[in-house]
């Protein structure tokens, strides 16, 4: 019994850091979509499915896109990009341009951020059957940045196994 034991804890610990050990870097950004106070939709990328480059990471959809109160379908978005700071990733996404076809309410939404530029540029529009239904500024909340849950698994298993390694030796 006291093999099996470790051979559970062995097989364990080796699953678990084969599952760090493929996502080391994995991060979620969720931020609020804002128009001046009000929140109007909520963002957030993976940064593990973003390609990195020149000091930038840059992904091309969304892990979740909530709009006006609907949670926007992967496949109903035309477009995606959002650019973030991998070495900053608290700074956000800096920049995000985005192009939907909303087919459960008949919208065609896009939008446009930009962090570094005239704020008047920023901007989302939101189209009906007859046109141009509403628009807006379009401002991003604060960054939200949330790490893979396998670390958590990985510090987890190290407090039972020093559990168990106390328990054992009294």
């Amino acid at each position: 019994m006291k093999y099996f034991k470790k051979i559970i804890i062995a097989t364990s610990l080796i699953f678990t850091m084969l599952g760090i050990s493929s996502n080391a870097n994995a991060v979620l950004i969720t931020q609020d979509l804002m128009e001046g106070s009000d929140v109007i939709g909520t963002i957030s990328i993976n940064t593990d499915d973003a390609d990195i480059f020149g000091g930038f990471g840059e992904a091309y959809a969304a892990v979740s896109f909530n709009f006006l109160g609907f949670d926007i379908p992967g496949e109903d978005v035309l477009f995606f990009q959002a650019i973030f700071n991998p070495d900053n990733l608290y700074a956000g996404i800096e920049f995000l341009n985005f192009d939907v076809d909303f087919a459960l309410v008949g919208w065609a939404i896009d939008g446009y951020y930009d962090a570094f530029d005239n704020p008047d540029f920023n901007y989302f529009s939101v189209f009906d059957a007859q046109g141009l239904f509403y628009a807006g500024n379009l401002s991003l909340g604060q960054a939200s940045v949330v790490s893979e849950p396998t670390s958590i698994a990985l510090f987890s298993m190290m407090l039972v196994l020093m559990g168990l390694r106390l328990k054992k030796r009294a």
